[in-house]
Parts: structure tokens; C-alpha cells; sequence
């Protein structure tokens, strides 16, 4: 108790801090090693600026396997490495893949990443489609190029895969998708050359990963989600008028109770995490989230189900996801 109420008190002073003192990080950019990669600027007019990190500066395999996914979709990818150090033998695993690898210090978390890429990617200015993704996604599980397919640009000027209630409306960034007239809009192009390098995560997330949604809706830009909230909040209501089916597992039962009672309160929740399951088995959504069976922070029963989920769902070779967990999994494990 006292622990959470020094919290309240700390972080927003702490948050405060960070974003005044945030002025101290104004280099242009903050690249220190660039690679050309031997695909280069397809003439596709689709570009993605891929956030990597790791803490021994490899590359993957479920990063690679995602890296080759957006090549085969047409797009050429920039690679912008966080990672304190990056491996040599490694990095020759994408350079066959990608238009080229920007090395920069971690400075600003994934947004600092998407400024410096955009700002040393001139090619962006004549793209028709850009696409900002990190690579704290598994998949995709699905095909890639069919589901981009339904981002109708006539409907909405930026894609994302799911969107958030939380704090204010917004796309969640792990991928977006942003299409010509956005592009070209004065709004979004203020938007990245005024945005800072922050140093707390919290600070990012609302400036930023909220901020970059409400900053393009005040500028009359349209934003959709592929799977948006309101489908699968609706599909818990569904569930509870019909009865859920009970005595599958006290822990599962319990769950839902807890779902159905947030959802009717209006609590926003994070799709990718409450939702995952039914997103991946009826809504046949493309990526499972890596924090989720790493930490598991919501608390999701009987999460250990997420291989033969995906089996069941996807050809995406689970061994990939394994491999990743076992280098990196913490005294827990789904």
C-alpha cells in the first residue's frame, strides 16, 4: 500500500522531469552505424521502418521470419536497431532482406527509433504507404499481404491492427499503417520533426503512441483498426447473453467473470492481451504479442494454450517463439 501510494506520487513528478529535461537530446539524430541492405528502395512505393531490440544485439529468428513476411508483401524494410551493440554475423541474416540497417544509441524508445528512421529515409517523401512496426510481435500468423489488402485508404487515411480506449483513443503502434494522403500531410510531417527524445516510457507512450492518433484526428485525418475494440468488446456481450459455456476451468470461469464485469464498466482493457485467443482463433488476427507469454502482466488464465492455439490457427513455425523464450524468459514460463 505504501509502495503504490509513494508510486503515485513519484511518477507523474518523474514523468514531469523527463519531459523538460528532454530538450537535452537534440541532435538531429541519434544513428551511429548505418548498413545498406541489397534489396534497396523497391519501386513499390511501400516502406516500413522496423524498431529492433535486443540485449545482445541479434537478430531473431521470429525477427527475420517477420522482416521476410513484409519483403514478400512488397515493402522495402529499414531496419532501426536499438540495441547497445549489434552482431556482425547476425546482421548478415537481414541485410539480404532489408533496404538498409540504421544503428542508433536507445534513446527515445520506439518513437525516437520511427523519427530517426523516417528522417534518414528521404525516399519516404514519395512512398504511397508507410508502415511503423517494432518487433515485439510474433507472426504474422496469417497471410500478411491478404490482410493489408483490407486497409481501404478510401475509409481511413492510417491503419492500425487494433486500437485502445486507454488514456485517449488510439492505434496501438506495434503497426501501422499510414497511407499517401497522410503522408503528405503537414500534420503528420510537424508531428515527427517536433517530436522529442523522452526517456520515460510513460511519457512516450502518452505524447506519443496516444499522441500520434489524436495529433492526426485534430488534423481531420481518419483512423481505423482492423480488429477494433468495439468488435471484440462485443463479442464478450455476446458470449454473456448467450451463456458462457461453464466448467471448462474454475480459472477460466473466474476470468470471464472478471472480463464481462470490466467491459460492462467501460474499463478499457488491452486487446492484444484479454482478447488474444479469440482474436487468433476466430478473428484470425496475425500476431501474438510477446510480452504476453513472457510476462503474462494481466494475468491471463491457462496461457500455457498458446502453441496449440497457433498450431491450430497458423503454418507459423512455433519453434521460432521457443528458441526466442529460451534465451531470454525469466523466472516464468507459459
Amino acid at each position: 500500500m505504501v509502495q503504490r501510494v509513494w508510486q503515485s506520487l513519484y511518477n507523474p513528478v518523474a514523468d514531469r522531469v523527463s519531459w523538460y529535461t528532454s530538450w537535452r537530446h537534440s541532435k538531429p539524430d541519434y544513428v551511429r552505424q548505418r548498413w545498406e541492405g541489397q534489396s534497396g528502395i523497391r519501386p513499390s512505393g511501400k516502406i516500413a521502418v522496423l524498431v529492433h531490440f535486443s540485449t545482445n544485439g541479434r537478430f531473431a529468428g521470429y525477427f527475420l521470419y517477420l522482416l521476410r513476411a513484409l519483403e514478400e508483401a512488397g515493402f522495402s524494410t529499414v531496419i532501426v536497431s536499438n540495441a547497445r551493440q549489434i552482431d556482425r554475423d547476425s546482421l548478415e541474416t537481414v541485410l539480404p532482406h532489408c533496404a538498409r540497417v540504421l544503428h542508433r544509441d536507445n534513446i527515445g524508445y520506439d518513437f525516437g527509433a520511427w523519427r530517426d528512421g523516417i528522417s534518414l529515409t528521404p525516399e519516404i517523401a514519395g512512398a504511397e504507404q508507410l508502415l511503423l512496426v517494432n518487433d515485439s510481435i510474433f507472426g504474422p500468423l496469417q497471410n500478411i499481404p491478404e490482410i493489408l489488402g483490407r486497409c481501404d485508404f478510401d475509409k481511413a487515411d492510417i491503419w492500425g491492427m487494433t486500437d485502445s480506449f486507454s488514456g485517449k483513443y488510439h492505434l496501438q503502434s506495434y503497426f501501422v499503417l499510414v497511407g499517401s494522403k497522410a503522408l503528405r500531410s503537414k500534420i503528420f510531417t510537424d508531428f515527427w520533426q517536433r517530436l522529442r527524445y523522452v526517456s520515460s516510457k510513460r511519457v512516450v507512450i502518452y505524447k506519443y503512441e496516444i499522441g500520434l492518433s489524436q495529433a492526426m484526428l485534430r488534423g481531420g485525418l481518419r483512423l481505423r483498426a482492423l480488429f477494433p475494440y468495439r468488435t471484440l468488446t462485443k463479442a464478450v456481450f455476446d458470449c454473456a447473453l448467450v451463456g458462457p459455456p461453464k466448467g471448462v476451468h474454475p480459472l477460466r470461469d473466474e476470468y470471464f467473470d472478471r472480463l464481462f464485469r470490466s467491459v460492462n464498466a467501460g474499463h478499457p482493457l488491452n486487446p492484444t492481451h484479454y482478447f488474444w485467443e479469440y482474436l487468433i482463433t476466430d478473428l484470425e488476427f496475425p500476431f501474438l504479442k510477446r510480452e504476453l507469454v513472457e510476462k503474462n502482466p494481466a494475468g491471463v488464465p491457462l496461457l500455457s494454450g498458446w502453441r496449440s492455439t497457433i498450431e491450430q490457427s497458423s503454418d507459423y513455425p512455433v519453434d521460432l517463439i521457443e528458441e526466442y523464450l529460451q534465451s531470454t524468459a525469466k523466472d516464468r514460463v507459459f
